[in-house]
């Protein structure tokens, strides 16, 4: 009989933790479906979708496919400081990251990076910071649509207030933690370095290459001409989200201008930022409501729109991400095909 490892009781406590995780997730999902289809007759909202305009819904898919290709050529440029990253290899690792965010869990945000790191050869703390550092190019490029949509006021019942400004700040904060952890590289690593020197002895050579590359993934910032091409090439990708949430919008022949869509994919962040599987449930809340408390539309056709609004985006991608698995890219990575890390880059300045 095999004894167990002093490691085994730590994996069995991350496999409960991760089980607790998948559960509440699942949870969350059922509490929200729950008040999503509360009210809405079935039979009308079935009507609604089978009348939805094919062109229309034909169209939310090409753009769904579209945004995706925006989101792996922008990291491609987030990630121009530490490599040269072809693009098929950046397409395949973000569709099946996203893919993975939409099974109970949501490993996606780790996954994507490391299958990119073992495809191409890279290190993996500068992918996991280009992550992140994408998630607040994403949140300043909502709020800039959301803060637009408010300027035109699609609706009386939509209002500045507190709900542009609030989000607005929060990024502000962001943006400057990022840029200082980018500009003041030395002062950055002094405080991780707090950080892992509080862990075990065992784990702080690990912690301490980790932290000491992370900043790597935020080096873009430093680029004026790669900055400006990755914002607008983030504004572009979620003008692109827009026009597929807009496609469907017109699909069930809403009458409604285009910055009414701002306003609803804010509001459908907003029930992404609730841990459901794929935002199941949380997603459809948040766009039904919306649209039903914002603009005025009818039960059947809100529900409508979040459905396939939805279908259209998070089960296309996690169908394209799934297949793309099945087709690894070629590991040999031509040796010009790599930058040298900018001074400051890949060690200390």
């Amino acid at each position: 009989m095999l004894k167990e490892g002093p490691a085994d009781p730590k994996i069995r406590g991350k496999m409960r933790s991760h089980a607790w995780k998948i559960i509440v997730s699942l949870g969350l999902a059922a509490l929200f479906l729950y008040f999503f289809f509360r009210g809405i007759d079935l039979q009308k909202t079935r009507e609604a979708v089978l009348h939805a305009s094919p062109g229309w819904v034909a169209a939310s898919l090409g753009l769904g496919v579209t945004t995706f290709l925006f989101r792996a050529l922008r990291w491609i440029w987030i990630l121009r400081p530490v490599a040269r990253v072809r693009f098929y290899p950046a397409f395949r690792a973000t569709a099946a990251g996203f893919a993975a965010n939409n099974l109970p869990g949501k490993v996606g945000e780790i996954l994507r990076p490391a299958l990119l790191a073992r495809s191409e050869k890279l290190p993996f703390p500068p992918l996991l910071a280009s992550v992140a550092l994408e998630r607040v190019f994403d949140g300043a490029a909502v709020v800039f649509f959301l803060l637009l949509a408010l300027w035109l006021k699609p609706s009386p019942q939509v209002s500045l207030g507190m709900i542009g400004l609030i989000p607005a700040a929060f990024l502000l904060v962001l943006v400057a933690l990022a840029a200082f952890a980018v500009l003041r590289r030395r002062q950055t690593e002094r405080f991780l370095e707090l950080i892992w020197r509080r862990l075990p002895a065992s784990l702080q050579p690990r912690a301490q290459a980790f932290s000491s590359t992370f900043v790597d993934g935020l080096a873009s910032l430093k680029n004026p001409s790669l900055l400006l091409r990755i914002i607008l090439g983030s504004l572009a990708m979620w003008f692109v989200i827009n026009l597929q949430i807009f496609s469907v919008m017109k699909a069930f022949h809403l009458d409604l201008p285009l910055s009414a869509a701002f306003v609803v994919t804010a509001a459908a962040v907003l029930g992404l930022a609730v841990p459901t599987p794929g935002g199941l449930g949380s997603y459809q809340t948040a766009v039904a409501e919306t649209l039903k408390r914002a603009f005025g539309v009818g039960s059947a056709d809100a529900a409508g729109v979040a459905i396939l609004a939805w279908l259209t985006s998070f089960v296309l991608i996690t169908l394209i991400g799934l297949t793309l698995l099945a087709f690894p890219p070629r590991r040999s990575v031509p040796k010009e095909t790599r930058l040298e890390p900018e001074r400051g880059a890949g060690g200390r300045t």
